[in-house]
């Protein structure tokens, strides 16, 4: 008789215990309109779509764009941008002229207003920097800005070395 009323009990909490769960879980139908759901997550406004003017030329088109001479012959290619922090303007292009796959070449350094965009002449699909070659031929040679990092301890600290000249 004791295993009839233990299993008696343990099926009648059973039965209180689904039903509190499911009691839970209804929904109940509203009368009033339903309201979108506020998640807790911040959702990011839909934004506006925007697109540079036809005359503009985006950076992704100006690295690696052939440079070229007034007399059509190519003289390398823009490697970098060089952007004045004051203004956020363009100063200054740094120009890869020779070596192999950008290896032993020469990097040069022109402002960025002797350089002209336009079309270029062989393939109208393309845009080329076109440069005088005087400003080429007396264009400092470009030396990167060396970044140097704390050492372990104040004692074991290294100077950058100068470039040894020949």
């Amino acid at each position: 008789m004791t295993k009839t009323v233990s299993t008696l009990t343990a099926t009648v909490l059973g039965l209180a215990l689904a039903a509190t769960v499911s009691a839970q879980t209804q929904t109940r139908p509203s009368t009033e309109p339903s309201t979108p759901r506020q998640d807790t997550a911040r959702t990011e406004p839909e934004r506006r779509a925007w697109t540079p003017e036809s005359n503009a030329v985006e950076s992704r088109r100006l690295i690696g764009m052939q440079v070229k001479n007034t007399q059509g012959k190519e003289t390398g290619e823009i490697e970098q941008l060089i952007v004045d922090h004051s203004d956020g303007k363009i100063s200054h292009v740094v120009l890869s002229r020779g070596g192999v796959l950008g290896v032993g070449g020469q990097k040069l350094v022109v402002s960025w207003s002797d350089l002209k965009i336009q079309p270029d002449a062989d393939n109208r699909t393309r845009m080329v920097a076109m440069v005088d070659q005087a400003k080429l031929d007396s264009a400092p040679r470009y030396e990167a800005r060396r970044e140097t990092s704390p050492a372990a301890s104040p004692g074991t600290r290294t100077q950058p070395q100068p470039d040894k000249k020949p």
